[in-house]
């Protein structure tokens, strides 16, 4: 365990580690281990037999086939029977239809880089960046300078950190569908600051890894947008816009390869733009414009129909995540989904029967997904699925009669039926084994109010296999709590191992979070680490009324955001979270990126009260519980320095803590001492003290 520094011994050693002088295995010798392991080895096998793979209809929608177990199955819709299929009788399954919304990460590519080597769709062709520099070359060795003047800051062919990781940007070379041409990024950093990441901090001697890191309230990149025509040899400089403060993304070819389009929004990214150039111009057209008050999502789906005219937009802008059909022309064809709930994606797209099938936040309960179908000229919407329960891994009969989904939730172990669109049950094709789940306690889904009195909130608790209702547990709160984040998804989880060494765990989806509509993603605009810190107190509060909750006991850990609400928490709610455990934490959001921090708060000089407000800086002086620090010191996503800024403000007021770092980690940190210290201090300090 890190030991914990005396106030005379913190003032003297600033910028000292304390490291723990842990016996070995400790972790493995605390009370309840064996319960722990067996209980984490044993998840998948808790609750069996409620889900099937390779799901096929016939084609007259009067059959599916199914596999169950390592056997395939065939059910007839009409009668419900459900019959084993002889072996030469299987069909084999189609690529399942689902969404496309942009913006994975490349394979083979670093999170937060951009490719360096892309193939033309003929493979004739590769593009390269090297050494600032972008080349092509012919398949058969020929090889062509594209660009020559590149430098680390002003490069070509390859973009930034803070583009990949925040606008999912994880290629910076894009060729035409007919590979005549390859568009391309210019991205001119010469007046970013660079961050100086010291590594190789175990070796005799140490390297700067650097990094052109724009931080919130400073200069961005300037992006430019490149196009270079194979035939002529010829660039052309495609006309993004005067605005230097500006982030061009999303960049992507008409699949007809008449144009290039790309998404570009603004600073302060509440004003987003699709927009189309010409390739042998760069004169560009706006195709569409979306505007919040607060923030815009970067990146809504984008789908094409097969004219490549007409495509499937998603938008905010009615305050709910809907779906509408647009022409690439500019004009709004029509409304495709409407209803004061979120959609959450699109199932399946048949043009040819005209109908499109969705999920939506529609039922009772905001965390369940409920399937819908509409036609594309708008006509005929209708929720199809009755159960108010979570519904997934959904396949849709070719007759459009009936449907195959997996129902569950946090309380309801899933099982697979076949539905019709009526939403009547016909079969059930495999149901949960509950056997080994006698006995254990389940997950339980709680609800309280946020403190406007009206929003309800919700939250998932586990306890140990050995739960007594007549005793006193430590509560643990297990955070995230970030913008856009989920962390109390509708499945169903039959257990957290860590509990069995005699804690009660929780998580919360506070304000902020996302799938609840853009009021309640906004509700923190402008205030990361306040409503979004006091739900988790509230719903601590909530639990606490239960008798077998002690609330002179809770702890909270997260990592990265939740590393920040976990510290935060223990500064700014003492009375409520008593130990914490921070993970890689942004202590002060003038410490992390432009693009991610601006979106929510804006930059530090108009918000400043904001960003004092959510620093853990400013509320140093209030520890008065036990808080360990845990950060990666390779960590190229939240820079060490945010720690260091923490451990500086804490010995200057002579205020003792633990940390723990660790000389090789990056963000994730992924030491095999990392999740045991962990949870050892919060058994320490919860339970064993």
């Amino acid at each position: 365990m890190p030991r914990r520094l005396s106030p005379s011994l913190a003032l003297l050693t600033a910028g000292v580690l304390s490291f723990a002088v842990s016996a070995q295995n400790r972790f493995e010798s605390l009370p309840g281990y064996d319960r722990f392991r067996e209980t984490q080895q044993n998840m998948a096998r808790f609750v069996t037999g409620g889900t099937v793979t390779e799901v096929v209809w016939t084609k007259d929608g009067r059959r599916v086939q199914f596999k169950r177990g390592g056997t395939v199955f065939v059910c007839d819709v009409a009668t419900g029977e459900i019959t084993e299929t002889p072996e030469d009788q299987i069909e084999k399954p189609e690529p399942a239809a689902g969404g496309n919304r942009t913006g994975g990460r490349t394979p083979g590519v670093a999170r937060g880089r951009q490719a360096a080597r892309v193939e033309s769709p003929d493979r004739q062709w590769v593009a390269e960046h090297r050494e600032w520099n972008l080349y092509v070359k012919k398949a058969d060795g020929e090889e062509v300078p594209v660009t020559t003047t590149g430098t680390r800051e002003l490069k070509y062919g390859t973009g930034s950190w803070v583009y990949g990781e925040e606008l999912r940007q994880n290629s910076a070379m894009w060729w035409s569908p007919d590979s005549t041409r390859l568009a391309f990024y210019e991205f001119d950093e010469r007046n970013v600051k660079p961050f100086y990441l010291t590594t190789r901090l175990t070796e005799l001697n140490t390297e700067l890894d650097i990094e052109g890191y724009p931080k919130a309230g400073a200069d961005n990149p300037i992006v430019g947008l490149l196009v270079y025509d194979l035939a002529t040899g010829q660039t052309t400089r495609v006309q993004i816009g005067d605005d230097k403060e500006q982030y061009v993304f999303n960049i992507r070819w008409r699949p007809d390869g008449s144009e290039l389009l790309f998404n570009r929004t603004n600073r302060h990214q509440n004003v987003l733009d699709v927009m189309a150039a010409d390739p042998k111009t760069g004169v560009v057209r706006t195709v569409l414009t979306e505007r919040q008050d607060t923030w815009q999502d970067n990146l809504p789906e984008f789908r094409w129909l097969a004219d490549n005219q007409r495509f499937i937009w998603e938008t905010e802008k009615t305050g709910w995540k809907h779906y509408e059909l647009r022409s690439i022309d500019g004009s709004l064809l029509n409304p495709l989904t409407t209803g004061d709930y979120p959609c959450d994606s699109i199932v399946l797209l048949d043009e040819n029967a005209g109908w499109m099938y969705y999920k939506a936040a529609s039922g009772q309960n905001p965390l369940h997904w409920q399937l819908h179908r509409v036609k594309l000229d708008g006509t005929g919407a209708a929720r199809l699925s009755r159960t108010e329960l979570n519904h997934t891994s959904i396949n849709i009969a070719p007759t459009h009669d009936y449907y195959v989904a997996v129902t569950e939730s946090i309380e309801t172990p899933p099982y697979t039926a076949v539905y019709d669109v009526q939403g009547r049950r016909l079969a059930i094709l495999a149901e949960p084994d509950l056997s080994r789940m006698i006995g254990r306690p389940m997950p339980e889904l709680f609800t309280f109010k946020a403190d406007d009195g009206v929003t309800d909130l919700y939250g998932v608790l586990f306890r140990p296999s050995n739960f007594d209702e007549t005793k006193k547990y430590p509560l643990v709160i297990d955070v995230y709590g970030g913008p856009q984040s989920h962390g109390v998804p509708a499945r169903f989880v039959p257990a957290n191992p860590y509990c069995e060494f005699g804690f009660l765990i929780a998580k919360i989806d506070n304000r902020g979070t996302t799938n609840r509509g853009k009021a309640f993603e906004s509700a923190n605009y402008l205030k990361l680490g306040s409503v979004d810190l006091k739900d988790q107190a509230d719903g601590v509060r909530h639990l606490a009324q239960r008798p077998y909750v002690d609330a002179d006991r809770v702890g909270i850990t997260g990592h990265s955001y939740g590393g920040y609400m976990a510290a935060l928490a223990v500064l700014k709610h003492p009375d409520v979270f008593h130990v914490a455990v921070a993970g890689a934490p942004v202590t002060d959001w003038r410490h992390y990126d432009t693009i991610y921090t601006e979106r929510y708060m804006r930059t530090p000089q108009e918000n400043k009260e904001g960003y004092d407000a959510g620093s853990c800086i400013t509320f140093a002086e209030n520890l008065k519980g036990k808080l360990l620090l845990l950060h990666g010191m390779v960590d190229d996503n939240v820079h060490p320095n945010n720690s260091w800024q923490l451990v500086h403000a804490f010995q200057q007021k002579r205020i003792p803590f633990d940390m723990m770092f660790f000389p090789t980690a990056a963000h994730g940190i992924g030491s095999p001492s990392h999740n045991p210290l962990k949870w050892e201090y919060l058994w320490d300090h919860l339970i064993g003290k």
